[in-house]
């Protein structure tokens, strides 16, 4: 990500520009942002599960440590690398449309 985070630019006029010249890119990035909060949710929801019969136990929740790092390695990581990409082709589109538009 940039200096920007997910945002187009820091201010709002600029966040503005984002919407009117690539309006299909902001609403993927955008969506794209709510799905990854979710999965990732979602795996240490699914991992602090999976460790509560060890909680009386001495013993260390392995099932857990497996299912978080499993699904952060294979599912997250791999929506965090496309979420970057959709960032990415949505900056380029709209400089490249304020370019053109002057």
């Amino acid at each position: 990500m940039d200096d920007y985070g997910d945002k187009c630019e820091p201010s709002q006029d600029l966040q503005q520009d984002c919407q009117r010249y690539d309006p299909r890119g902001y609403q993927q990035t955008t969506w794209m942002r709510h799905v990854l909060t979710a999965v990732i949710a979602i795996i240490a929801l699914g991992a602090a599960v999976a460790s509560i019969p060890y909680w009386d136990g001495p013993t260390f929740p392995v099932t857990s440590l497996v299912i978080y790092v499993a699904g952060m390695v294979f599912v997250a990581m791999p929506l965090c690398l496309l979420y970057e990409a959709l960032l990415k082709s949505h900056h380029e589109h709209v400089a490249h449309a304020k370019l053109l538009a002057g």
